[in-house]
């Protein structure tokens, strides 16, 4: 197991700026209350992919070298984000020697608002990067060949977050409302009410940051967040809970938390091998953080994160509230991380609204999974 150690940032709560999310930017910052957002410094800005697309034929693969027969194959997992317990089934797959077991030596990288992980792919940086499925598709739209493996988060993390005293539980109820929209996620906005058959001119955007402080001084009525922060931040600022509802419930059928790689890896038996290592690793973890996220949540405290000023209060309340994002009806009957027919076709068809046009399911692997779970929905 490699070294944990970690790039260094500055973080006292688990505040989100925008990076790619469901609609071609993820929304943000949950900081535990309004007050604490404090600026992040993430080691090693990442090149725009163009340029990342430019550098690839000249890039060698993050684990290019080839190991010896009894020797782990390294590979390198660029995360979507800083260290939090969004990434928990990750550390706790490295910590507990998952990974070894399955013959890969994993590096884990973290994200920030400067990272670009599906460019790191592309690059050679990064063997695996993790995003959502349609920042994999704007990646392949400009020039990159990648194909998701798996997909962490069968339902996105967008949510439309509201006060009890002005609940909006459905996108009908956003007619007559202001809805606060952080800069990146108005292609969302506009693709849940053409979905839903909402008049967009009977809802009223305001432009905001990342922050719930609009929603609770009631300047705007509701916002877009991701599920499993913002609502928690809400609720200690207020001492309410706020009425919450996931996009993905209402027709923006996105994957998200999803695992990338080029498809010339899984063209090189060894290489496609590893990946599939890597992959049976990450599932134990997984499933070990959905059975008890106790240790996830210690990990990412305590060392992955250990300067972030986390705390394992919040850590444990994402974690909870993670659970609905992870674990389906599919996930039940197939196994965590499972792509149906019916939710690759769904995804398409949402990508395609969001104005994705040359997308089919063919950015969509299957494969590995088939063969790690041979027919059964748990690896224990």
């Amino acid at each position: 197991m490699h070294s944990r150690s970690r790039s260094p940032f500055t973080l006292n709560s688990a505040a989100r700026t925008a990076s790619a999310r469901t609609a071609s930017a993820r929304t943000a910052p949950a900081s535990t209350s309004p007050a604490r957002r404090p600026t992040r410094l993430i080691a090693g800005a990442a090149l725009g992919l163009s340029a990342m697309l430019v550098l690839a034929g000249c890039s060698s693969s993050a684990s290019s070298e080839t190991p010896s027969s009894d020797s782990p194959v390294a590979l390198t997992l660029q995360t979507s984000w800083i260290p939090l317990v969004q990434f928990g089934g990750s550390y706790v797959a490295d910590s507990e020697g998952y990974y070894a077991k399955n013959g890969v030596d994993v590096d884990i990288l973290p994200g920030g608002p400067d990272v670009d992980s599906m460019a790191a792919v592309v690059s050679g940086q990064a063997d695996i990067g993790m995003g959502n499925a349609d920042t994999v598709a704007r990646a392949n739209e400009q020039g990159a060949d990648l194909v998701i493996v798996a997909a962490g988060f069968q339902k996105n993390p967008l949510a439309i977050l509201s006060s009890p005293d002005k609940p909006i539980a459905t996108p009908a109820d956003m007619e007559g409302m202001k809805i606060g929209v952080p800069s990146g996620d108005e292609a969302a906005q506009d693709a849940l009410l053409e979905v839903n058959d909402v008049d967009a001119s009977k809802v009223t955007s305001v432009p905001v940051g990342f922050d719930v402080a609009p929603l609770v001084s009631g300047e705007v009525d509701g916002l877009w967040v991701f599920y499993s922060e913002q609502p928690i931040a809400y609720e200690e600022s207020t001492g309410k809970e706020g009425v919450t509802f996931l996009t993905a419930d209402f027709g923006l059928d996105v994957y998200a938390q999803v695992y990338a790689v080029t498809k010339e890896s899984l063209e090189d038996p060894a290489k496609k091998a590893a990946i599939e290592g890597f992959l049976k690793g990450e599932i134990e973890g997984w499933q070990s953080y959905v059975a008890d996220p106790t240790e996830a949540v210690d990990l990412t405290v305590n060392d992955y994160a250990k300067d972030g000023g986390l705390t394992v209060e919040e850590q444990t309340k994402q974690a909870e509230r993670q659970m609905d994002l992870l674990v389906t009806d599919e996930t039940d009957e197939h196994g965590l991380f499972w792509m149906s027919d019916e939710g690759i076709e769904k995804n398409v068809d949402t990508l395609t609204t969001l104005g994705i046009t040359d997308v089919d399911a063919s950015l969509f692997d299957n494969s590995l999974l088939e063969d790690i779970y041979g027919g059964k929905s748990s690896l224990q």
